[in-house]
C-alpha cells in the first residue's frame, strides 16, 4: 500500500524549498489514491484515516471541478456530461503532464484527460506552466551557446575556486548538469554542505555569480538576430494544449480547471527582454497571438549554480 500523504499539503502555511517539493508530491499521490481503481487504496483516505472528512471534500472538489469543466469544454475540449473516474499519476522527466484521468460520459464512451497539478488561483499567476533546461536546443537556435555552456566556459571555473575543488570536465558537466544529484560533481557537493550549513558569504557568491552570467547571456542573446528557436518553442508550447491544468486554491478550499487557447499557444515573433529591479537581464519574451507575454524566467532550479539551469515558462493573461 502507499504511504498516506498530508492533509496539510491542502493547506494554506507552505514554506520553504523542501516544505513545499513535499507538499506537492502529496497532493499529487492524495489525487492518485483518491482516484485509484483500488477500493481498498481509496479507502485509505475516505475511510480509514481520521481526516477523512477533509479528504472527501478534497475528492469531491476535484471530481466536481473537472466534471463542470468537461460539461462546458472548449479549446480543443469537447463538450461532455460525465464523471472522473480514475486517475493515474504518471512519472518519469519525459511526461509533459502530472496525471491521466478517465472520463466516462453518460452515453458511456471514455475520454482520456492530459492533467497537470498546480496550486494558486489560476494558471495564469502560477511561476510557470513548462520548464525547459537551458542546456537543450529547445528555446534559442542551436548556432547559439546554451547557458549551461555559456556558464561552463565562463563562470565554473569562479564557482570551483569557491568550493575549493577541480573542474569537472565539459562533457561530463553538461551531461549531469541538469539532475538533481548534488553529489554529481565535487562542487556541488561541497558547496550545497555550506549552503545547508547556512553559509552567508556562500549563498551570497553564488548568487550574485548567477545574477552576473545570467545578464551576460541575455545580453549576448539581445544582440544576436533571430536568437530564438521559433520551431522548437513553438512545437513545446503545442504540447500544452488539451490539456487541464486544475490549480488548488487552498483560501477558497476548491478547485479551478483551465485550457490555453490556441492563440494564447502560439508565438507571434516578437522577442523581447526583462530586468530585474536590480539592473540586471532575467528574461526571454516572446508575445503570443493574444498580445499576451510568454516569459521566460533564466534560473537556477536547484540552488544557484549549482544544478538544474532552466527557462521557467510562464504566461500572464494581462
Amino acid at each position: 500500500m502507499p504511504a498516506t500523504p498530508r492533509i496539510e499539503a491542502f493547506g494554506s502555511a507552505i514554506r520553504g524549498r523542501g516544505t513545499n517539493d513535499a507538499m506537492n508530491s502529496d497532493r499529487e499521490s492524495a489525487i492518485e489514491m483518491l482516484f485509484s481503481a483500488d477500493p481498498d487504496v481509496r479507502d485509505l483516505l475516505i475511510k480509514d484515516s481520521p481526516d477523512r472528512a477533509e479528504w472527501i471534500r478534497v475528492r469531491s472538489e476535484f471530481e466536481d471541478a473537472i466534471n463542470s469543466f468537461m460539461l462546458v469544454g472548449g479549446h480543443g475540449v469537447e463538450p461532455q456530461r460525465g464523471n472522473i473516474s480514475t486517475v493515474k499519476r504518471l512519472g518519469g522527466r519525459s511526461r509533459n503532464f502530472d496525471f491521466e484521468g478517465s472520463f466516462e460520459s453518460t452515453s458511456g464512451v471514455v475520454t482520456s484527460l492530459k492533467i497537470e497539478l498546480k496550486r494558486g488561483e489560476s494558471i495564469y499567476d502560477q511561476p510557470q506552466f513548462l520548464q525547459l533546461y537551458a542546456r537543450d536546443g529547445n528555446v534559442v537556435t542551436r548556432h547559439v551557446s546554451s547557458y549551461a555552456e555559456w556558464f561552463y566556459d565562463r563562470y565554473l571555473a569562479e564557482v570551483s575556486r569557491l568550493a575549493g575543488t577541480s573542474l569537472p570536465s565539459k562533457q561530463d558537466y553538461l551531461q549531469r548538469c541538469c539532475g538533481t544529484d548534488y553529489k554529481a560533481f565535487p562542487h556541488t557537493k561541497v558547496l550545497y554542505d555550506r549552503l545547508k550549513a547556512d553559509d552567508d558569504r556562500v549563498s551570497k557568491a553564488l548568487k550574485e555569480i548567477a545574477f552576473t552570467s545570467i545578464d551576460s547571456y541575455l545580453a549576448k542573446l539581445e544582440q544576436t538576430p533571430s536568437v530564438v528557436d521559433m520551431t522548437s518553442l513553438q512545437e513545446r508550447l503545442n504540447e500544452q494544449l488539451g490539456k487541464l491544468f486544475v490549480s488548488w486554491d487552498s483560501h477558497k478550499r476548491e478547485f479551478a480547471v483551465e485550457v490555453f487557447s490556441k492563440n494564447a499557444m502560439t508565438l507571434d515573433g516578437k522577442v523581447s527582454f526583462k530586468t530585474r529591479p536590480s539592473g540586471e537581464r532575467s528574461k526571454l519574451v516572446v508575445m503570443n497571438r493574444a498580445h499576451h507575454p510568454i516569459e521566460a524566467l533564466l534560473r537556477w532550479k536547484n540552488r544557484s549554480c549549482l544544478l538544474g539551469p532552466a527557462w521557467q515558462i510562464s504566461l500572464k493573461s494581462n
